[in-house]
């Protein structure tokens, strides 16, 4: 089956839910379409593939999904959500203790690295802008920069940070050795310890953040 070019439909569900059984297979196909993007990218996926897998027909798994992209787009609603929500979590938290929290999602990754992987495989495979899931990506990564800013803009207001530092800057920046790091530790995971690298990072954020004397 040739692969779609076009954008993935706005709808983000699938095109069946409802009954326990459907949405336990419809679950199935989801975590089973989650792994092989992880090793193998979503181009060299095919449905043959993922429904090969699960035990079923092309057919039945595009009765639930209608398309690859569609199923991509479950993909990204399913697995993609936990570093925007930790961001959300830090940002509720505020202040230092927002940062002395960040090495959590170090741990987090550590105990799913096929997650890590996937994002990273699906994040390169949809740089050039034809591609079918980069818009998502630029909005997640401009809504975890906003998160951060405003993390850092409030700390600001409130005289717990320094305020000579531009949070949108900064923001950018945190991201990038987050991502960073998880790029090198999914090359080389028996050399890179991530929390270990991830708290040394938070307490250097910590000073550079601390209101100067």
């Amino acid at each position: 089956m040739t692969e779609s070019t076009q954008k993935a439909p706005s709808s983000r569900r699938g095109r069946h839910r409802g009954t326990v059984r459907g949405d336990s297979r419809r679950d199935e196909l989801v975590h089973v379409a989650s792994e092989l993007f992880a090793e193998n990218g979503y181009r060299d996926t095919s449905i043959a593939d993922i429904a090969q897998r699960v035990g079923v027909t092309q057919q039945a798994l595009l009765y639930y999904f209608g398309s690859k992209p569609a199923l991509l787009d479950a993909v990204i609603d399913d697995r993609d959500g936990a570093a925007v929500a930790f961001a959300e979590e830090l940002a509720a938290i505020g202040g230092f203790d927002a940062i002395d929290a960040l090495p959590d999602s170090a741990r987090r990754n550590a105990a799913e690295p096929n997650l890590v992987r996937l994002f990273a495989v699906l994040v390169a495979e949809n740089l050039s802008r034809d591609a079918v899931a980069h818009d998502h990506f630029v909005t997640r990564y401009r809504r975890l920069r906003r998160i951060v800013a405003g993390l850092i803009a409030e700390g600001q207001r409130t005289g717990v940070f320094e305020p000579g530092i531009d949070p949108a800057l900064k923001a950018a920046e945190v991201i990038a050795v987050i991502d960073g790091l998880n790029t090198q530790w999914l090359l080389d995971p028996d050399d890179i310890d991530i929390v270990a690298v991830t708290e040394q990072f938070a307490e250097g954020l910590a000073e550079t953040l601390r209101p100067r004397a």
